[in-house]
């Protein structure tokens, strides 16, 4: 079992251009081994009565976000026993800094020193204001593109590209003493009825696709999961034993605690896996229900949560308990420091998708007037207390935030507007703006440019999905009119996910943010002039139309019988712009891909089973970065019709004419597909990996050669690798011992050699805690 404790070397640097601000790295916790955190808890728990255990399997309550003195999220304090209380808050965009949303810390393509630095500040700031737990990460893989929460989520459209950005964001919040609380589990992939539709999934659609984040969120030492609001196969995602108890504590190797979504608890569900409701109004889990339970399910709740709280430390560590929190709630705990660190990470998230005839950077020396116009240049953040509100609602939020319940409203918002016109000024650049939001003065605006810049945006938020895939305000409408004109066309989008875009090929240039946050403004600025070049990746696909996405359901059984055939992995879709698609100032060039030794500078995976090396050329005027993306090509008995991303790298600057040496490295694991039949992992004898700049932006092609093939099993989390050589020793040693002892002998050898190829058998045995 991965502990999360050791240091690990990532992929990439954080690197802008010019250089952002670096943070230093964190020092590692000092949390324990989940062994001695168990020990402990099981002394704390022989003191406690059934009303002490309740306190920590039930929430207090909670009451809005004006309770003063509350967190989302709270358990009594148990002064007795020196237990504090859990004050956890939502994570999606912060907690007093407005931070970009999660699905841009997609678009980084782990640069995960930045992903790092990104959840260390955020886990400094949420420990500042005496929260001891961070409701996140979000990391279901995108399904439905509509999907109302899809800008919370991590992942994008990739379980690999999620699993190694979750690694990264989990052990950094973790760093600072406050635990992680991985969501929503899972198959919550669209808001239309999501308390009551089922998501029906078989084994190997879960295993391959939508599970892979939260597995690596495990492997990380999570402190804590959540399940969702939705039904799986037909039963409550917090009452379902499969899901909680098979797939996730056996297989998966979970060690932590799991609570329910607020109010996703429908039942006493102990049984089920369900370790702790929350917010616990709905009083299902009081003191005389739980005492009509099996003591020993009580126990093992209680353990597993008292086990987390060890393992942090909190007892020493907590700084308040509700409802006398309210002064750490007021702290402003914002510092410059996060505040820079805020402005390069949104930077650094900009995708630009187009740049016909170099446009961008924009210079003084050939644009002399720029016109901004459009709906979101000027929109202010919406407020719910009547201040400077803009676009949007709470549940729909703005154009620098999605709505719901992670949605933070902020009082230093820079606007595209305010952070292009500052910048532009200063380099002697004229800039004019409408004087109202007609079209005629934004025509009017764009007759005096030499460039026009376009902002534009559309909105998103939890409890329900996007109407359609457009932008808002008929932002369509005003770029087919502004690009009638004649005028160089820059359209910037502020966006929840994918967008169709049916003007695309008649603007200059196009480049997206997935909500920025307060940063916004400056962010653009960088990027527009050149200060930073783009170096941000889709993690999902843009569309040609709708009809190349998969819609949110009406229906309350909601068949995943697509499998595999979402986002890039469906060959009938067709993209405007690919997964894993993104321009910068430069070009680069593929040479020499070829299969090679990992253990040459393969520091970032202890794991690496397979490596290919290569070195990348810029062969441009500028320096840049670039990612390399991988895309094995499996088995037709995996059941997938594309090649799909099993490793990348973010390189380092590259100067104009020079070359990086390149290592892409695989686990056993990354080659592999999910077989259920053997509930474990096929590896193939032979894979071919397409390499290149986006998932059909291709450059080479290289075979990797496992002798063989074999099996990889994973019970209670570890994973052992057995090719078929090694299958076939094992067996003759086994027959050999059959022949020489007694038949009772012999039998029970017989079945250790059964288990080798079954996750739950006794082979690889589960950890003694996991149940």
């Amino acid at each position: 079992m991965t502990d999360g404790l050791g240091q690990r070397s990532f992929v990439g640097a954080c690197t802008f251009l010019p250089p952002g601000p670096r943070m230093a790295a964190p020092a590692l916790p000092t949390l324990r081994s989940w062994a001695e955190s168990y020990h402990l808890a099981a002394a704390t728990l022989q003191q406690m009565t059934l009303e002490e255990k309740q306190q920590v399997l039930h929430g207090i309550g909670w009451d809005g976000p004006t309770w003063s003195g509350y967190y989302v999220g709270n358990t009594l304090a148990i002064p007795r026993l020196g237990l504090p209380s859990l004050n956890m808050q939502d994570a999606a965009d912060g907690f007093r800094l407005y931070w970009h949303d999660m699905l841009d810390t997609g678009t980084s393509w782990l640069a995960s020193d930045a992903v790092r630095d990104f959840a260390v500040a955020l886990g400094k700031e949420f420990a500042g204001k005496g929260a001891n737990g961070i409701l996140g990460p979000s990391v279901n893989v995108h399904r439905v593109a509509r999907n109302g929460r899809n800008f919370e989520y991590i992942s994008g459209e990739d379980p690999h590209l999620g699993a190694k950005l979750t690694t990264a964001y989990v052990k950094g919040v973790q760093s600072q003493g406050v635990f992680a609380v991985v969501k929503h589990f899972a198959f919550n992939e669209q808001e239309t009825n999501r308390n009551t539709e089922s998501s029906n999934v078989d084994q190997k659609t879960a295993w391959n696709l939508y599970y892979p984040p939260f597995q690596a969120a495990v492997d990380a030492g999570v402190a804590a999961f959540m399940c969702s609001y939705n039904k799986l196969n037909g039963i409550y995602s917090c009452s379902n034993g499969d899901l909680l108890n098979r797939d996730l504590k056996q297989r998966m190797g979970f060690q932590g605690f799991v609570q329910s979504d607020w109010w996703a608890a429908h039942e006493m569900s102990l049984g089920q896996g369900l370790d702790q409701e929350m917010p616990g109004t709905q009083n299902i889990w009081s003191v005389e229900n739980l005492r009509e339970q099996n003591p020993q399910l009580v126990d093992e709740a209680a353990r597993r949560v008292l086990a987390v709280m060890h393992r942090f430390d909190l007892p020493d560590s907590t700084k308040c308990a509700p409802m006398n929190c309210s002064a750490y709630l007021r702290a402003n705990v914002t510092s410059a420091e996060h505040r820079s660190l805020s402005r390069s990470l949104a930077a650094e998230s900009i995708v630009m998708l187009k740049n016909s005839d170099s446009v961008l950077p924009l210079s003084a020396a050939t644009v002399k007037t720029i016109a901004i116009i459009g709906p979101a240049a000027a929109a202010p953040v919406y407020d719910p207390n009547g201040k400077g509100q803009g676009h949007g609602d709470w549940w729909r939020g703005d154009y620098y935030s999605g709505g719901g319940s992670g949605h933070v409203v902020a009082s230093g918002v820079v606007t595209p507007l305010d952070g292009i016109r500052r910048q532009a000024q200063q380099l002697g650049i004229k800039v004019v703006v409408p004087l109202d939001s007609s079209v005629p003065e934004a025509m009017a605006a764009v007759d005096q440019a030499n460039v026009v810049i376009v902002v534009t945006g559309t909105t998103a938020g939890e409890s329900r999905d996007r109407e359609s895939l457009q932008l808002d305000d008929g932002a369509d409408d005003l770029i087919a009119a502004v690009v009638k004109q004649g005028t160089p066309t820059v359209v910037l989008m502020q966006a929840p996910g994918a967008v169709v875009m049916p003007w695309r090929d008649s603007v200059a240039a196009i480049l997206v943010l997935f909500y920025g946050g307060e940063e916004t403004g400056n962010a653009w600025a960088s990027v527009l002039f050149g200060d930073h070049a783009p170096t941000g990746r889709l993690p999902l696909m843009m569309p040609e139309s709708e009809a190349d996405t998969i819609p949110p359901s009406s229906s309350l059984s909601v068949p995943y019988t697509e499998g595999f055939k979402t986002s890039y992995r469906n060959p009938l879709f067709k993209a405007a712009f690919p997964f894993g698609h993104g321009l910068t100032y430069t070009s680069f060039e593929y040479r020499a891909a070829e299969g090679g030794n990992c253990s040459v500078g393969a520091t970032e995976a202890s794991d690496a089973f397979q490596c290919i090396h290569l070195n990348v050329s810029n062969t441009g005027s500028r320096p840049g970065r670039t990612v390399v993306q991988a895309y094995v090509e499996l088995p037709p008995e995996a059941g997938y019709e594309t090649p799909v991303l099993r490793s990348f790298q973010k390189t380092g600057i590259i100067m104009p004419g020079s070359s990086k040496h390149i290592l892409l490295s695989f686990s056993a694991r990354e080659l592999s597909f999910y077989d259920p039949a053997i509930t474990g992992w096929q590896l193939p004898a032979n894979v071919t990996a397409h390499i290149g700049e986006s998932s059909q932006d291709i450059r080479q092609k290289v075979l990797l050669k496992v002798p063989g093939g074999g099996i990889i099993v994973h019970p209670g989390g570890q994973t052992a690798f057995l090719n078929t050589a090694a299958l076939i020793v094992f067996a003759i040693i086994a027959l050999i011992a059959l022949l020489l002892i007694g038949m009772q002998k012999r039998c029970r050898q017989g079945q250790g050699v059964r288990s080798a190829i079954d996750s739950s058998g006794s082979e690889f045995e589960m950890s003694p805690l996991q149940h």
